[in-house]
């Protein structure tokens, strides 16, 4: 390559050096700006519903998210770039929270989908109140990579939240099997790592070993890992000799 085309090369990736850091720095400023409001103490919206939404975030914890240092506030938030800004259109804490989710999908339309054919998909998009949308399980701006021991680790106590209900298991009808997890040798074992060694991930089956992820399906449809006749198969995962 001769020395006036490697020049024009060079110039190329000195610009595109320049504009990357200009657009990471204005991003920067973007954020600032949204935090010299919503790093205040107690900041809560009321919603026609009288519930309060919290919007104050810790700068730290969210630049210490899986999302702090890919994502700016205007990412998720676009139709608040201008102060005021917009009326919010959700009535309720849990209208809000379903709306919200659909942002998630710009960027996980691959997982977006396996949840919609879920049966927690499925019953969401059926109006149930009671089920989990994105933020239920990942939380919002303090989202941690579900691949960390802490995550896996803290996973049933997570699923737990609905299904260690009482009163949410009365009312589907569903059988209280968190309550029978925690008793027994796998729910024992993964407790005593969270408490005794929580950045080792837990050798023991827990929720999503067993009935999956995004893509969990009723126990009784034949397809489900833990229907009758997959279970032994899906015992096999960690069990190679189970059933012999």
């Amino acid at each position: 390559m001769g020395r006036l085309p490697l020049l024009f090369v060079s110039l190329a990736v000195f610009a595109g050096l320049l504009l990357a850091g200009t657009a990471a720095a204005q991003a920067a400023q973007e954020d600032e700006t949204c935090l010299s409001c919503h790093a205040a103490e107690g900041l809560t919206l009321t919603l026609p519903s009288k519930e309060s939404l919290p919007v104050t975030i810790d700068p730290k914890i969210f630049k210490q998210s899986v999302h702090g240092s890919v994502l700016t506030c205007a990412t998720c938030h676009p139709n608040n770039t201008q102060y005021p800004h917009p009326k919010v259109a959700a009535q309720t804490l849990r209208d809000y929270k379903v709306a919200r989710a659909e942002i998630c999908q710009t960027c996980h339309s691959d997982v977006a989908k396996e949840f919609a054919g879920s049966i927690h998909g499925r019953a969401l998009v059926m109006g149930f109140p009671d089920v989990p949308s994105c933020t239920s399980c990942h939380g919002a701006h303090n989202v941690v990579p579900a691949s960390t021991p802490a995550f896996r680790n803290n996973t049933p106590q997570l699923c737990g939240t609905c299904h260690g209900d009482p009163r949410i298991m009365a009312k589907y009808g569903l059988r209280p099997v968190y309550e029978a997890y925690i008793r027994e040798f796998h729910g024992v074992t993964t407790t005593l790592y969270k408490l005794t060694k929580p950045y080792s991930p837990t050798p023991a089956a827990i929720c999503y070993d067993c009935h999956g992820v995004h893509n969990i399906k009723d126990t009784g449809d034949p397809a489900a890992p833990v229907a009758a006749r997959n279970i032994l198969t899906t015992c096999r995962n960690c069990h190679a000799t189970a059933g012999r």
